[in-house]
C-alpha cells in the first residue's frame, strides 16, 4: 500500500491527500513538497495564533526527501489545527471561515490551481498564427483591477468569451460582487484543462473554507445560436477580442446590438472609437448606443506581450442615440 501525506482542512473538510514519493519540481518550478508548506504558511495567515509555532517548531526543519521528515511535519501541523478546530467547537465557525478569499490568497490558489491542472502549457500555443483560435491568457493583475474598477453587482451575470482554461471564472466567482460567472471556450485543449482547472479549485477553496459564487465552464462556440439569448441577456460580458478579426468582430457587435441598457462589454480592442460620434452616416453602428472608456493600461497585462495594454469597458446606453434625434 502506497504511503500517504494528509494535510488538515482549517475548515473542517477533506484533507488534502499526497502519495509517497511526493512530485518532484517540474517546468513551473513547483512541487508536492513546497506546496505543503505553501498552504500551511496560508493557513497561518487565516490564524495568526498558528503562526509563531508553525515557523519554529512545524516548519523549522525538514527534509522534502525524507518521508519520515514530511510525516513529522504533516502531523504537527495537523495536531495544531485540531487544536484550533477544539477551540471553536460549538461555537459559530472562525470569522476566517466561509468569506472569499483575500487577493493574495486568491493569487496562490489560482497559480497552484494552474500548475496541477495544465500539464503541459506549450500546447496552449497549438493554433494558426493570427487565426480567431490564437490563444492568449489575461493576468490575475488586470483582472483584478477590472473587478475594482467596473462596477458589479449581486444580481449580475458575468461571461466569458473564449475562457481558455478558466482563470478569468475563478477569480471573478472567488472575489467579484456577482450572481454567477459562465465560460465557455471552443478550442479543445484550454476546454479539456479548464475542467481540471474547475476540479482543482474548488477542492482549494473548499480545503481554505473560501466561498465563490456559481460558476460553469463549458466548450463550446460562442458565436452559435444556442448562446445567442445567454449573451443577449447577460449583465458583463468580458471578451479578449485583440486576435479575433472583423469577421468574428462583427458577429460579436451583431449580437451586442440587442444587450439591455446598463449592461457591459469589456474587451481588448474596442468595438468603436473612444471619441465616436453619432451621425447619419453611421446609425446602424454599434458605437451610436456604447458609452466607451480605457481602463489604466498594465504591463504585463496579457501573456502575448509584456508591454501594456489597455482594455475598454463599453456600457450599453441607447439614450445616446434617442439624443440625436433630439
Amino acid at each position: 500500500m502506497a504511503k500517504e501525506l494528509k494535510l488538515k482542512s482549517p475548515a473542517g473538510g477533506d484533507s488534502l491527500v499526497y502519495t509517497w514519493p511526493l512530485n518532484k519540481v517540474g517546468e513551473d518550478g513547483r512541487d508536492d513538497a513546497s506546496e505543503i508548506v505553501e498552504a500551511i504558511r496560508w493557513v497561518c495567515e487565516d490564524f495568526p495564533e498558528l503562526k509563531l509555532a508553525v515557523e519554529n517548531y512545524v516548519l523549522s526543519s525538514f527534509d522534502p526527501e525524507s518521508y519520515e521528515s514530511m510525516s513529522k511535519l504533516c502531523e504537527r501541523y495537523n495536531r495544531a489545527i485540531d487544536g484550533i478546530l477544539q477551540l471553536w467547537k460549538g461555537r459559530a465557525p472562525p470569522p476566517c471561515i466561509g468569506i472569499p478569499p483575500s487577493t493574495d490568497l486568491l493569487r496562490h490558489i489560482i497559480q497552484t490551481v494552474y500548475a496541477k491542472a495544465v500539464r503541459d502549457p506549450e500546447k496552449l500555443n497549438s493554433y494558426e498564427p493570427f487565426s480567431p483560435e490564437v490563444y492568449g491568457e489575461t493576468s490575475f493583475d488586470l483582472v483584478a483591477q477590472m473587478i475594482r474598477e467596473v462596477p458589479m453587482g449581486r444580481e449580475k451575470t458575468f461571461i466569458d468569451l473564449g475562457s481558455g482554461v478558466g482563470q478569468v471564472i475563478l477569480q471573478v466567482a472567488a472575489s467579484g460582487n456577482v450572481k454567477e460567472c459562465f465560460g465557455v471556450e471552443k478550442a479543445d485543449t484550454p476546454a479539456r484543462y479548464a475542467k481540471e482547472m474547475d476540479r482543482c479549485f474548488r477542492k482549494w477553496m473548499h480545503w481554505f473554507g473560501k466561498t465563490y459564487k456559481p460558476f460553469t465552464l463549458v466548450k463550446g462556440d460562442f458565436l452559435d445560436e444556442k448562446m445567442r439569448e445567454r449573451l443577449t441577456t447577460t449583465d458583463i460580458i468580458f471578451v479578449n477580442n485583440f486576435a479575433f478579426g472583423p469577421s468574428v468582430d462583427h458577429q460579436l457587435k451583431e449580437r451586442f446590438s440587442t444587450m439591455k441598457d446598463g449592461s457591459m462589454i469589456i474587451s481588448s480592442k474596442a468595438f468603436c472609437p473612444l471619441n465616436f460620434r453619432t451621425t447619419t452616416r453611421n446609425l446602424s453602428d454599434i458605437g451610436t448606443i456604447l458609452h466607451v472608456t480605457e481602463l489604466k493600461p498594465l504591463a504585463r497585462a496579457v501573456s502575448w506581450t509584456g508591454k501594456s495594454v489597455s482594455y475598454y469597458v463599453h456600457v450599453v446606453d441607447r439614450s445616446l442615440v434617442s439624443m440625436f434625434f433630439l
